[in-house]
């Protein structure tokens, strides 16, 4: 005995058709919005993982020097993206909410579920093994069903109407409910009478002469592209994980540069930051204040292993270019080498810039020096006259 999915129409509400003879409805009801946010969707949580983000952003930035009301600002993006994330998934399970109906009659349980593509189960009471029900303090409830070997239902179909993480035997979940001690109430006194009714028809019928074999329950077959998808994250984590043991301890081959500057990066007191060319002590170029944050972030990077190590700020940093263009940034001072196209070609182009104007720079002051070494002579020339 299976399940049965359709969504064609609902001739009653939360229902595939009309009930038949002899069965009626014990209680409807839909999942609660404030219930399914909290206790399923885990809004709560979410909230105090960007808590700790932003908290542990500000902390490092003070740490490195920068002003709380600077690092307070410069956080605001973080404060932004957490309200758009927790906005949509607030969203989505009201969304979610709207679409559910839960009916309990007098020979099963229907599902509605599904905002895009709505989907009804129906869980006759005979394939049912064990009811399951998660109070909240709020008094509301989870209440999963637990069905026999003959009841499959689909995990993708029932999200997140479903026990987590129960992929091969799924248990479907009447999730929000709001009064989940009294439904489970009614499902249970409902479940005692079908049994009760049942066995009373077996006896009967026995007493009739009529026999039923019982077939063995169908062998549950493993769902195989579960299997298969486990089997490609097991080999991709091992196969990272040999060649993180195999290259244990190795410390990354420094490629000769085509292009290189060294560089000096110097806070100032508004929060703009200096770059200053190492070999010439001329100023490259201006980061003003609460801009750049790829630069700044890997500069705190390098500057915190620095501390680590106990070495000061007097060497400089090393911008490079290899010969196919690959952009990285250099310490010298810890060996530590950052290739910057991992982070994307904008971020990259950050410190591109600069190593193109502090190229500039030195050409410019290369054409000037050669410039005056020509005055100086022509000078010479016509004093020697």
């Amino acid at each position: 005995m299976n399940p049965m999915h359709e969504h064609d129409r609902e001739p009653v509400p939360g229902l595939p058709q009309e009930l038949p003879p002899g069965e009626s409805i014990l209680w409807q009801g839909s999942a609660d919005f404030q219930s399914l946010l909290r206790h399923s969707f885990h809004i709560r949580k979410l909230a105090a993982y960007f808590a700790a983000l932003l908290g542990l952003r500000i902390v490092f930035q003070v740490q490195d020097g920068v002003g709380l009301p600077a690092a307070v600002s410069s956080s605001i993006w973080l404060v932004v993206l957490a309200a758009v994330a927790m906005g949509m998934l607030a969203l989505f399970a009201q969304r979610t909410a709207a679409a559910s109906k839960y009916t309990v009659t007098t020979r099963r349980v229907v599902i509605r579920c599904g905002i895009a593509v709505p989907v009804t189960i129906n869980l006759p009471f005979a394939m049912i093994e064990s009811l399951d029900l998660r109070a909240h303090a709020d008094g509301s409830g989870d209440l999963a069903i637990g069905l026999d070997r003959s009841g499959r239902a689909s995990y993708i179909l029932l999200w997140p109407m479903v026990k987590p993480f129960r992929l091969l035997h799924v248990r479907p979940v009447l999730r929000g409910l709001e009064d989940g001690e009294r439904v489970a109430d009614i499902l249970s006194d409902a479940l005692k009478e079908f049994a009760v009714v049942d066995r009373e028809r077996q006896l009967r019928e026995r007493a009739d002469g009529i026999v039923h074999v019982d077939e063995p329950p169908p062998r549950e077959k493993p769902n195989t592209a579960i299997i298969a998808t486990a089997a490609m994250v097991v080999m991709s984590l091992g196969a990272v994980s040999l060649y993180q043991l195999a290259t244990l301890g190795d410390s990354p081959e420094i490629e000769a540069a085509a292009e290189a500057v060294n560089v000096y990066f110097e806070d100032l007191e508004d929060g703009s930051v200096l770059v200053v060319h190492a070999d010439t002590s001329t100023t490259i170029d201006t980061l003003p204040p609460e801009s750049n944050g790829f630069v700044r972030g890997a500069l705190r990077s390098l500057v915190r292993e620095r501390r680590g190590a106990g070495i000061g700020a007097e060497e400089p940093f090393s911008i490079r270019r290899t010969a196919d263009g690959r952009v990285q940034l250099f310490d010298p001072a810890t060996g530590r080498l950052i290739d910057l196209r991992a982070f994307g070609p904008t971020n990259a182009g950050a410190f591109a810039r600069l190593l193109d104007l502090a190229i500039e720079e030195s050409i410019a002051r290369a054409q000037m020096e050669v410039a005056q070494q020509g005055v100086a002579a022509m000078a010479s020339t016509q004093q020697e006259k």
